[in-house]
């Protein structure tokens, strides 16, 4: 039983460790990669924006392949109790995945765009301008229903976490809670209004809470699993 719980706390602190790397990555991808592409101004030249464009769809493929890592790593003996929600969750990471790979395709058309010569002085604003509205609307869209996905994903994750009281039940209700706030300021852009950035805050402390409560506490252990485990080795 002491190898189990062992095992049980490693996971939860490869899990926290794996938490913390995907909010860090996070703030680089959007401060760091995406900020000058984004708000390309000219300065930038064309091989390092597309070396930008690489280390972006790097970093951003390998956030949201997390979020299926995370379901993994849930303890099987807990979440086999739960094989629904569980095969959601990891189908919901997958499509995430495959959302982001269209994200950034549809970014490297706007980076073609930008580094092919049309947004040169001697260009034409009025002909050229359209196309960059367009081809940089395409890729939000994409952006925010692969965030969609993937937060859909993280409320399953949660969801399981909470049915299997892997974590206290107010820690577990709350980060539900932010989750779903999550969905509902990434709904917003789906009716073309803008995100709320309020309450965006609740799963920016989710973020910071539930990996240092696993990296200091673990997952809580089940006690019915706990007296099946000691009447089986009695």
């Amino acid at each position: 039983m002491s190898l189990l719980n062992n095992s049980n706390k490693s996971i939860a602190r490869l899990l926290a460790c794996l938490m913390l790397v995907q909010m860090i990555l996070g703030i680089v991808l959007n401060f760091y990669f995406l900020k000058p592409i984004l708000r390309y101004d000219g300065s930038v030249g064309t091989q390092e924006l597309i070396y930008i464009l690489g280390s972006a769809t790097l970093v951003a493929l390998i956030i949201s392949s997390l979020n299926l890592v995370f379901g993994l790593l849930l303890p099987k003996d807990r979440v086999s109790r739960q094989s629904g929600m569980f095969i959601t969750l990891i189908a919901l990471a997958a499509v995430g995945v495959a959302l982001s790979t269209v994200e950034y395709a549809k970014l490297s058309e706007y980076v073609v765009f930008l580094t092919g010569g049309y947004l040169d002085a001697g260009s034409s604003s009025e002909t050229f301008e359209p196309l960059k509205k367009l081809l940089a609307t395409g890729r939000n869209e994409a952006h925010f229903f692969s965030i969609f996905i993937s937060s859909l994903s993280l409320l399953f994750f949660y969801g399981l976490v909470l049915r299997e009281k892997l974590l206290p039940t107010y820690l577990a209700s709350f980060a539900v809670f932010s989750v779903t706030l999550q969905l509902i300021a990434v709904g917003h852009t789906f009716f073309e209004l803008p995100i709320p950035t309020l309450i965006q805050a609740p799963i920016a402390l989710t973020q910071l809470i539930v990996p240092i409560y696993l990296l200091v506490a673990g997952f809580k252990c089940d006690s019915h699993l706990i007296n099946e485990q000691l009447e089986k080795a009695s």
